[in-house]
Parts: C-alpha cells; structure tokens; sequence
C-alpha cells in the first residue's frame, strides 16, 4: 500500500470514528454516517475490509437478514477471536464501514456481512465472499427495488461470476433456482409441521421460476415457502443437506428437531417466535456446519442467543412485557399477526407505520398483508396506530373487521407508546417500520427506565 493510500485509510478511519463520537454524545445512531464519511474520504474502503478477513460471508435475501446474520456472528464468536460484522442492521455499503471504523483491527477471522439487496450489487465489486446465505424474496419497497422479479434477477446475475458456495433456502423457489448457477450449493429447508397450511393468503409467486408454469404445492410454510412441484418441466424442492422438523410451541417459544441426514439433535428451542425465524436458526446452522463447527456446540450458541433492537425484542417493565416487532413488508407483517394469535395473555398493540424513503414510500403493501388471523386474536384489548401514516394502517386494521371502539389512532408516536406501555395487560406488541424501530426503543427504553 502506498504511503498516500495508506494516509487516506487512515485519515478516514479517523474521521469516521470523531463523527461517531460525535453522534454518540448527542445520543444518535452510528451505523450509517461514519461510514458514508469515510467512503468519501476512501472509496476502496471495502476492498481493504475484504483484505483484512481471512473468511468471508454474505447474507442477502429479504426476510431474515439480520437475525440470520447475528446468528451466525454469535456462533463465529464462539469459536473465533476476530468476527467483523454490521449487528445493527445497516446493511448498505455504508454500514459495513461503520462497523469496521468501529471495530477496527489489521485482521479478523471471519467477515460476516448483511447486504441490502439493493446494495448487493455495489457491495460485491469489493467484498469476494466465501459463502452466500440467500434467505427467500418477497416483495419489499416497491418503490426503491421494483417488482420482485428484478431483484431475484439483479441478485442471481451478480452471483453469476463469483467463486463463492451457496447456502440455499430450498423452500423457496424463488431461492432455489439459484442451483442453476452451478456453484458449491448447500441447501436447508423446514418439512410439514403442525403449522403448515395447504393454502396461503399471501403468496408472492404461484409460477414456476424455470418454465413459468403454474406451480402446485403440497403445503405452505409461509408466503410462497413450502413443498412445491412443478408438472410441467419437474421444478421442485432440492433434497435437504439440513433440515427442521417436529415443531412445537412451548412457553412462547418454538422448539424443533433439527437434522443433518447424519444424526438428529431434538428438542432444540429458540427464544424468538414465527416459522420465519425458525428458518433463520435452519440458516445458520446449516453454513456453521458447512464451516466445521460442532452441531451441539452451534445449537447452545443458539440457544443462547440474545439479540436486541427491535427484533422481537422483550423489555420488562413493571408487570408486563413490551416485545418490540419490526414489519416492513405484507410477508412479515402477515407473520408477525400469526405469532401473535398464539399468544393467550391480555394484550394490546400498536402499530408504527412510516413512509420515509428507507420504509418505501409506497404503503399500498399493508392491503396485501393477510390480517384475517386478527379474529383469531384472544384478549386483545386495544391496538394503537401511529406513525406518519396512522390514519392509512387503522383503516386497513378496520377493514380487517376489528370493532372501531378499540381502535385509537395519534400520530404522535411518543403518547401512542406511553399509552400501550401502560395499558392494563400482561404484553403490548409495538410493530414499528423500519425507520421508527430505534426510536421506538428509544422511547421505550425512557419510559421504563423512568425518564
């Protein structure tokens, strides 16, 4: 490196880390701004990140991203000294740069990287990753990504050159046809289990990525994930390398025999609720694996897992719990609304909804979400909506035949949040988008913390 190169990667490093000193005094969030400086300052940024990890690996897809991500971090962590990653969720190129301003080192044993699908492209060019986890595609920020077939195609096309293996989620067809690439594929899935359903309100694709034909399925697990057949050229799931079975719901939480067509580890449980996370655990169980590490040992990395802000998080205060839930798409909406029918405790919730360039200006996806398991809700006393488009998510909530006398709408996120915080049940579920997840932990936080 040259003394001017060298110079400039350092003068960049500098600059980052002051801004986030900066930001951090002022009680701000670090994860962008630091790095888009330091970009500025030196554009080959990432270059010198992916010089400066040993192993590399991506996790790119819609859903997922960051818990999967954290999770495989969380399991590296216990293995190796030196993991770099982006915890936060701030997955654009930027992101990655602050988390390496902030955790600067000359080496590191594995990068572990989020990346936008938007992004995907740009942070490829400089990042050579070893493994890619591509999680599933749905429909996301319509307005920013377009259709979800131009994202399925940007992301497969920038695949396409890369000496990398590929973690496939198998259930998804949309995901599974990336084995056309010919790389090392390595594919997980999640077979029949008491939660599957032979239909699906909210299905993304029904044609068959390689002849587009319609295509039929045995059973969904979620969104169009599940077991699929196409008749007419024989399109269907790979064999499993990894996959879960036996799912059960326990105490809250989900617990899973998770198989490796060698032995079988049953009973695992994981803390975080919904079949997507639970496709998230199959994810980076199967690329630790893949990397050498021990199944029991992966397993209580995971059960043990403790991730914070804003994705299924839990705080107590006083005698109930707020669980923080980020939604940002129909899918994940869809979801979330199926997590919380099972749960039988007194509850009310309140819904968050942004439209800022980085939630997608467009909300038309909160009519695609499917919200009829709203009436298979027990105890819901009150749901709450604000956020800049409050007045749009409660009609919708009305339209999904919720009595109007428990609906209360305020723009205001502050009083909404101090209102569902004490209200009179044993759990108030705050579902904020994107750009209202950190300071509705924020607000959250004050207030339980008493400020």
């Amino acid at each position: 490196m040259s003394i001017i190169k060298k110079l400039r990667l350092s003068l960049s490093i500098i600059t980052g880390k002051l801004v986030r000193f900066g930001l951090k005094i002022t009680g701000r969030s670090a994860t962008a701004l630091p790095g888009n400086i330091a970009l500025r300052i030196e554009p080959d940024l990432l270059k010198i990140v992916n010089e400066r990890c040993k192993k590399k690996v991506v996790v790119t897809g819609t859903n997922g991203k960051t818990t999967t991500n954290n999770l495989i971090a969380h399991i590296l962590g216990g293995n190796f000294k030196n993991v770099l990653s982006n915890l936060r969720g701030a997955n654009m190129p930027q992101g990655i740069a602050s988390s390496f301003i902030e955790n600067n080192k000359d080496e590191y044993d594995w990068g572990v990287f989020e990346v936008d699908e938007g992004s995907f492209t740009r942070i490829m060019r400089d990042i050579e990753p070893d493994y890619i986890v591509v999680t599933n595609f749905f429909r996301d920020q319509l307005d920013r990504y377009g259709e979800i077939e131009n994202t399925v195609s940007m992301v497969y096309e920038t695949i396409k050159p890369l000496n990398t293996s590929l973690i496939l989620n198998a259930d998804d067809p949309l995901v599974s046809k990336f084995k056309n690439l010919n790389k090392d594929n390595i594919f997980y899935g999640i077979k029949k289990n008491k939660f599957s359903s032979k239909d699906e309100k909210v299905v993304e694709t029904r044609n068959c990525p390689s002849c587009n034909s319609y295509i039929d399925y045995e059973y969904f697990n979620y969104g169009q994930l599940g077991s699929y057949n196409c008749k007419e050229c024989g399109f269907k799931n790979p064999y499993y390398d990894y996959y879960i079975e036996n799912i059960n719901y326990k105490y809250n939480k989900y617990c899973f025999d998770i198989n490796t067509n060698k032995e079988t580890f049953e009973d695992t449980c994981f803390e975080y609720e919904g079949i997507y996370n639970i496709y998230n655990c199959c994810a980076a169980f199967t690329f630790s694996c893949e990397v050498g590490i021990e199944p029991s040992e992966i397993i209580n990395r995971m059960e043990n897992f403790d991730y914070k802000l804003g994705r299924m998080e839990e705080i107590k205060f006083k005698d109930k719990i707020i669980k923080i839930v980020l939604t940002k798409n129909p899918i994940g909406l869809t979801e979330v609304i199926k997590s919380i029918s099972h749960d039988k405790r007194r509850k009310a919730i309140l819904f968050i909804l942004n439209d800022n360039p980085a939630d997608g200006q467009d909300i038309s996806w909160i009519w695609d979400a499917g919200l009829s398991k709203f009436k298979n809700i027990e105890n819901l006393k009150k749901i709450y909506c604000s956020g800049k488009r409050a007045e749009d998510i409660a009609l919708r909530i009305e339209y999904a035949h919720i009595p109007t006398e428990i609906i209360k709408i305020d723009d205001d996120m502050q009083e909404s949040i101090k209102e569902a915080v004490h209200e009179d049940v044993e759990i108030a579920y705050i579902l904020p988008t994107y750009t209202a997840v950190f300071e509705t932990r924020d607000m959250v936080l004050n207030l339980t913390h008493g400020k």
